[in-house]
């Protein structure tokens, strides 16, 4: 066969395409890639509508600019409230430090999946790289030294709706691997021989994207009564409204905005008005996973890895993370910096993630959907009663709501991450970095803004009060673990006062608290992964350890 002539193919140009994509552009030096799509042009409906937390704290990786064009297009989610048989039972409000305060980013932002893609693409493209649309990946045919891609395009004028012949022109690609980012359906997955097992929701449901008069404020609402309705707040006066039990609410050729104007009616105390719809739509739902998330040269991510149902916004989340947790390894392997097997704790890390997340979200989804009657009575008559009581315990609140913004996921059991044999602090090799904001200079400075880009990096900690190091002892410390490291890594030193005064250090933990989230007394270190996890931690005297994990 003949040499790889690109080193990866990305087949899929939705958020996680974009995402892998806009993460191996952020690279140095950049790996040659492509990045392909079927579809001619991106959809300009919602589908997926919500980035969670821990979502946006990856993506402020890659600069405020980035956030900041994302924002003014979404809404940020204010609360969510809960209503039984068209009574409200509570309401949650997620500026109450629900999330705890180890994140700038309290709560999800509701945005239209059109959005995110078009702002990935606006980022992809400050690097002259653009989806190939219209480009389909016909046959996958992987060897010991890379994969033999048949792609297929429309000639011009000859199809993809340009009312021609249908003739297409035949592309043959080597590269050395392929990711399929392209959703429930994926020949990434086919061609490889991975199994995607699972089923089809009894249920089916009705969607539409449509604006409302309402009294309410804007936040996600949720109502339990014959059936279930979701209200949830989108951009410019639009709200995503998703109906259980759709097979009673109007039939397939008859879905208009006046079916959701009787379930609202039904469902919603007070007086609510819709019009003008942007999208509706009927679907039935999957709960499929594959078996592995690489054979071979071939990987999966996203809606070709897993889908389920849509209960706490997961999907396209899970899918862009997985994106972020490849990239760099793919990137690491491609520069030389560590051999292949690294590429294998891909499926160690995320396939435990998508396995957590489909037992979840079934579980919760059969409560919701349920059509069952006796069901439905035990459900609409103990819900006024255990959400209260279960949200009354903050702690509960918070493990719950930090589940579902992803920021509680973590890779203890990874074989790529650790800690010091000294090393008993509550955070371990694996865990998200946690957040925390900085004194010193004139702007408002957090942690993992630091942590930019898509390196290693080294957070040196100089400890509290007498044990406490200055400045020049951490810039001594950073200085030794660079002459012995074998990666670039950058180094960052975050000091408590006194010891940031001796050079005017502007990462000032003034007050100790992100110390304290860290559980350093004395000084100590993090390595920091390109996805922003813990890769190494310990007290500041076992440096050797982690030089040796390093070369390891």
């Amino acid at each position: 066969m003949s040499p790889p002539e690109l080193d990866i193919l990305i087949i899929g140009g939705g958020p996680t395409g974009l995402t892998l994509a806009l993460e191996l552009a952020s690279q140095t030096p950049i790996p040659s890639f492509r990045i392909i799509e079927s579809s001619t042009t991106r959809s300009d409906k919602s589908r997926a509508f919500v980035l969670h937390p821990r979502t946006l704290e990856l993506l402020a990786r890659h600069g405020a600019p980035l956030i900041e064009k994302l924002v003014p297009l979404g809404v940020f989610n204010a609360a969510v409230r809960f209503y039984a048989k068209k009574a409200f039972v509570y309401e949650v409000g997620l500026g109450e430090g629900v999330m705890g305060t180890d994140t700038r980013y309290s709560q999800s932002l509701m945005i239209s999946q059109a959005e995110t893609e078009g702002v990935l693409e606006d980022a992809l493209g400050r690097f002259g790289i653009a989806v190939e649309r219209g480009v389909r990946a016909e046959s996958l045919v992987q060897d010991d030294d890379g994969v033999t891609c048949i792609l297929k395009t429309p000639c011009e004028g000859g199809g993809g709706g340009g009312g021609g012949d249908g003739s297409e022109r035949e592309e043959e690609v080597r590269c050395k691997y392929v990711v399929g980012c392209d959703g429930a359906h994926s020949i990434v997955r086919k061609s490889a021989g991975m199994k995607f097992e699972g089923g089809v929701y009894p249920q089916d449901f009705i969607l539409a994207d449509v604006h409302m008069k309402w009294e309410q404020k804007a936040c996600f609402s949720m109502f339990l009564g014959s059936g279930f309705l979701g209200v949830f707040p989108l951009n410019n006066g639009i709200f995503r409204l998703i109906v259980s039990r759709a097979q009673e609410r109007g039939k397939e050729d008859d879905l208009t905005v006046q079916v959701f104007q009787d379930v609202v009616d039904e469902f919603v105390p007070g007086k609510t008005e819709l019009y003008d719809p942007t999208w509706i739509t009927r679907f039935r739902l999957h709960h499929r996973m594959v078996d592995c998330y690489r054979k071979g040269r071939c990987f999966v991510a996203g809606d070709a890895a897993h889908i389920h149902s849509p209960v706490g916004g997961q999907g396209m989340n899970t899918g862009m993370q997985d994106a972020v947790n490849l990239a760099w390894k793919l990137g690491s392997v491609l520069k030389g910096q560590s051999n292949d097997a690294l590429l294998d704790s891909y499926d160690k890390e995320r396939s435990k993630v998508g396995m957590k997340l489909l037992y979840t979200t079934d579980r919760l989804f059969e409560m919701m959907a349920t059509s069952n009657p006796v069901v439905l009575w035990l459900r609409n008559t103990a819900v006024p009663w255990i959400i209260p009581w279960t949200m009354s315990n903050q702690k509960v609140k918070e493990k719950r709501f930090r589940f579902v913004s992803q920021l509680e996921i973590r890779y203890r059991e990874s074989p790529i991450v650790g800690q010091a044999s000294s090393w008993n602090g509550q955070l371990r090799g694996g865990d998200r970095a946690p957040d925390g904001e900085l004194s010193g200079g004139d702007e408002k400075k957090w942690l993992l803004g630091l942590c930019s880009g898509v390196g290693f990096h080294l957070l040196l900690f100089s400890g509290i009060g007498d044990v406490g190091l200055s400045d020049q002892k951490l810039e001594e410390a950073g200085e030794n673990f660079l002459k012995e490291s074998n990666d670039a890594v950058k180094i960052h030193k975050i000091l408590t006062l006194p010891n940031s005064a001796t050079r005017g250090n502007g990462n000032t933990d003034a007050e100790g608290t992100i110390h304290e989230l860290y559980g350093f007394k004395e000084p100590g270190y993090v390595l920091v992964r390109p996805d922003g996890y813990i890769s190494f931690i310990g007290l500041l005297s076992t440096m050797d350890e982690l030089k040796r994990w390093v070369k390891r």
